[in-house]
């Protein structure tokens, strides 16, 4: 009986000793999946603005003027100026005293200070915020304390078209105030 690689006689030959270099067609199927394994599904990238470029964990303590060139998030204590070209993230352990402005405000934790927001500005309870607020969209859960004043972006440019048609109304009234006066006193 004759096995595979052998001879007949059962002796190798010399140029059997040596094993035989797989074919590259052998290794490239080699290197390829099974089918049976499950095949990693890429994810879509996420958006630049979701991966955080700074973190500040509790009981870190920074003072001073913070910048952040993409989203950040803040569960310690900050005291100063924060400016954020993303989403800045207050997480609910943070105290924050500063004048803050991004372009989308999450707030959870407490909050001394005014806050400017291009997009948006969400409030999560138990959010504490005592400041005032300028933003196109304000979002405010049940449970959240707010003590201060809101501008909306869009009620300040018809404010303005208001107080200076105000200020024409008021001068008005003032100009014939005069005249009654002298009337009345004829």
């Amino acid at each position: 009986m004759a096995w595979f690689d052998r001879n007949p006689g059962g002796k190798k030959g010399p140029e059997e000793e040596r094993p035989a270099a797989p074919e590259p067609r052998q290794v490239a199927a080699a290197a390829q999946p099974v089918p049976s394994e499950p095949v990693p599904v890429k994810e879509p990238p996420r958006p630049v603005e979701s991966r955080l470029v700074a973190a500040l964990h509790k009981g870190s303590r920074v003072s001073g003027q913070l910048s952040f060139q993409g989203a950040a998030r803040i569960d310690g204590s900050v005291e100063g100026e924060i400016q954020c070209h993303g989403k800045l993230t207050i997480g609910e352990g943070a105290e924050v005293r500063a004048k803050i402005s991004a372009q989308v405000v999450v707030i959870q934790g407490r909050v001394e200070g005014n806050v400017m927001a291009k997009e948006k500005i969400e409030l999560i309870a138990p959010a504490r915020l005592y400041g005032n607020i300028d933003t196109p969209r304000l979002i405010i859960t049940e449970g959240v304390m707010f003590d201060g004043d809101c501008s909306m972006g869009v009620t300040k440019q018809k404010s303005g078209v208001a107080n200076s048609q105000g200020v024409s109304a008021d001068k008005a009234a003032a100009a014939q105030a005069p005249k009654l006066q002298a009337d009345s006193e004829k």
